[in-house]
């Protein structure tokens, strides 16, 4: 049996001796097993060796090299030496382990560190991967079916959400791009918290949590040799919040409330220095469009088959537009016609996307985030389509972001909603009860079912429903008419509130509250400060559009 030998000084002055004399020779060192100490051409180096023990896999013996003898005290080569021959015994990455060791960095950070370098190994999936395995999941077609494809399991609505909620949150941008086996709690948690810091909403961060948490269980129950994540250790349940919805049902606008809403959206569009005016568009609409925010903001351009024009004489100039059962909730297909002021910001948010994008979008209310890669894919003349991996509607969220920076609840903006008399917090479902409420203290409810596209029994009130319709737009049930008539009467009573509300003196006091954010965030960037306005300027010339009605 070879002689073995405690890592001592003692030892140290033996290895010297025999490198002076340029012996070359090998010191076993007793504890831990594997560590020994080497000898060669006058270099005295800390060397470990151990045979992996992985059941189902072939044994193989594995040699690192550690450290020059002097690099490391005795208590440090003992401790690196030991860990890293634990991982070759458990067939883990040891370069790894001896990377982060000998860097300094503590047990969790090797942890990682080992866990990165084994999903690199592997090609596992990143945290953007595994969302987007999740959101695109199908289902199988069946046999003799006569669908062209596999449908989608969830609805565009709900991957919207995730998408827009999860993947595509700013905050969120690291983690997309580390491998799902390396993420830690911790890391969650930060983006969590900086979410709920950033004033995206109460929800957002909880929203963040939730969905992650859901995405991940998915990625441990069904896409295990993709993920690497172990049943046993389901980390991401201790991920939490402490957000709890209230009770909404009293929160909502009354019609003069939304008039001047509207009036302030006007009046702040033209003033510059917005974000995309592609989300204020889609704000000025979602009262007259009651469709849910994720349902809103991924409508297809009027360019799209999804519209057509309304046969009914008495609405010349409205276009009658499909929602898709796998694009809402409902999981039906819902068909709204939207009055001549509706397509007017339609069009509006068409022209202001194709300039600023230079190429035309599909939808209705497109992004402008990845605006210099779409122009680098421009003709030149402005009517080439955007391609499609760049090509996407705005996200729900940006919706509850424009009304928060209304509030000033954004780096830069004064509270516009204080000054106008509006409460200053307002969500966009919050015009979801503004309608309801408005028709059930007439007596009207009826309306407002079918406006939001509620299931309902009974006749509900069909039989004021206009008889004569074009069946190849749409038939009775899809209650076109109905919803026309019930919109024409909520049209009747916030536009005259609109009106009146651009003459409103509140109304010019948030604009000159707006106008001194604006000077202020100019004259810090003037003078090299650092400006809180984050958002970025947009040329006049793109804010002289028409008005909201005409």
């Amino acid at each position: 049996m070879a002689k073995r030998y405690a890592l001592a000084k003692e030892l140290l002055i033996e290895v010297r001796q025999k490198r002076d004399a340029g012996i070359d020779c090998q010191f076993a060192i007793d504890n831990p097993r594997g560590l020994s100490v080497r000898v060669r051409n006058g270099e005295t180096a800390y060397y470990i060796q151990a045979r992996t023990k992985v059941r189902g896999s072939a044994s193989t013996i594995v040699k690192r090299r550690l450290a020059n003898v002097g690099d490391l005290s005795f208590s440090e080569v003992k401790s690196v030496s030991a860990e890293a021959i634990v991982a070759i015994k458990r067939g883990r990455n040891v370069d790894a382990v001896l990377g982060a060791r000998l860097t300094g960095k503590n047990g969790k950070a090797v942890a990682v560190a080992v866990d990165q370098a084994d999903a690199a190994d592997r090609q596992l999936w990143t945290f953007a991967e595994l969302i987007t395995a999740y959101t695109q999941r199908t289902k199988k077609k069946a046999k003799n079916s006569d669908q062209s494809d596999d449908e989608r399991v969830l609805r565009q609505s709900s991957i919207t959400e995730i998408e827009g909620r999860l993947r595509d949150r700013p905050e969120n941008a690291t983690l997309n791009r580390r491998f799902v086996k390396e993420l830690r709690l911790e890391d969650l948690e930060e983006v969590r918290d900086r979410i709920d810091e950033s004033g995206a909403g109460p929800s957002s961060g909880a929203k963040y949590a939730d969905l992650a948490k859901r995405v991940l269980r998915w990625g441990l129950n069904h896409r295990r040799r993709f993920t690497g994540l172990e049943p046993g250790n389901p980390w991401w349940e201790a991920l939490s919040h402490e957000y709890e919805m209230g009770d909404r049902s009293n929160r909502y606008l009354t019609p003069p409330q939304i008039g001047m809403l509207i009036a302030l959206l006007e009046a702040v569009r033209g003033l510059g220095g917005n974000t995309n005016l592609a989300v204020l568009g889609a704000l000025q609409a979602a009262w007259m469009i009651p469709q849910r925010s994720a349902a809103l903001v991924n409508m297809r351009s009027l360019a799209s088959a999804r519209w057509v024009n309304d046969p009914a004489p008495e609405r010349a100039g409205w276009r009658v537009y499909t929602w898709l059962a796998r694009d809402v909730k409902n999981k039906r297909d819902i068909k709204l016609s939207v009055p001549p002021i509706g397509i007017e910001i339609l069009e509006r948010v068409a022209r202001y996307s194709a300039e600023t994008l230079e190429s035309v979008s599909e939808w209705a209310f497109p992004q402008d985030r990845n605006k210099y890669h779409i122009r680098a894919h421009a003709d030149g003349t402005g009517a080439g389509a955007v391609p499609p991996h760049l090509d996407k509607p705005i996200t729900p969220s940006a919706l509850n972001q424009a009304l928060n920076a209304l509030a000033g609840r954004k780096p830069g903006w004064p509270d516009l909603l204080s000054i106008v008399g509006l409460p200053n917090r307002i969500g966009p479902h919050d015009l979801r009860r503004a309608l309801t409420t408005f028709f059930e203290n007439f007596g009207e409810g009826a309306y407002a079912s079918a406006l939001l596209d509620h299931r309902v029994s009974g006749v509900d009130k069909m039989s004021r429903e206009v008889a004569a319709v074009t069946q190849g737009v749409y038939s009775g049930a899809d209650r076109v008419a109905f919803k026309a008539e019930g919109l024409l009467t909520w049209l009747a009573a916030v536009l005259p509130a609109y009106e009146a509300a651009k003459s409103d003196p509140r109304l010019a006091d948030a604009v000159e509250a707006r106008k001194r954010s604006l000077a202020d965030a100019a004259a810090a960037r003037a003078s090299g400060k650092r400006s809180f306005d984050n958002t970025r300027d947009i040329p006049d010339a793109r804010c002289k559009v028409d008005g909201l009605a005409s």
